[in-house]
């Protein structure tokens, strides 16, 4: 049975920071160099709460056999002024739990942020991936993404 997207609600909120801690544990095994702050879930916490009710911010969660399987979290933005006005989706946190990996719901989940952005006046959507972490690049591939920007990060010796 395909997920059912939805918007997070508030009562949502320990489950979203399950999945969002989830994640950057993933980050953090794939390069040594990625390391959150202490406080960092605390802070997503507050920030969530402020997203839920938000019209820039957007959160969604995956339903599927009774539990929640993914999350996404997407923020529309203008680039700095020295660029043309562009309104565009950044995909903040993109995480689906590892059985359900596969199964479409990183899609589903982007395509109902997508089409919000859409709605909204949004052109282009836009995420950060750690180059380190190759199954999420091949799906940000598989759904049309090519690179724009490249981070690049070396050592002050």
């Amino acid at each position: 049975m395909p997920p059912t997207i939805r918007a997070a609600r508030a009562a949502d909120r320990a489950t979203a920071i399950e999945l969002w801690a989830a994640l950057h544990r993933e980050h953090e095994a794939h390069d040594a160099r990625y390391r959150i702050a202490e406080d960092a879930a605390q802070r997503w916490a507050t920030d969530i709460r402020e997203w839920i009710r938000s019209p820039q911010d957007g959160v969604w969660l995956a339903d599927a056999e009774d539990a929640v399987v993914g999350l996404l979290t997407a923020h529309l933005y203008e680039p700095t002024p020295t660029f043309q006005p562009l309104l565009f989706l950044y995909v903040d946190d993109l995480y689906v739990r590892p059985p359900w990996r596969g199964s479409g719901v990183g899609r589903a989940l982007l395509d109902a942020a997508a089409a919000w952005g859409k709605e909204r006046g949004a052109v282009e959507v836009r995420a950060g991936v750690l180059a380190s972490n190759p199954s999420a690049r091949g799906f940000w591939q598989a759904v049309g993404a090519t690179d724009y920007s490249v981070t690049v990060t070396a050592p002050l010796t």
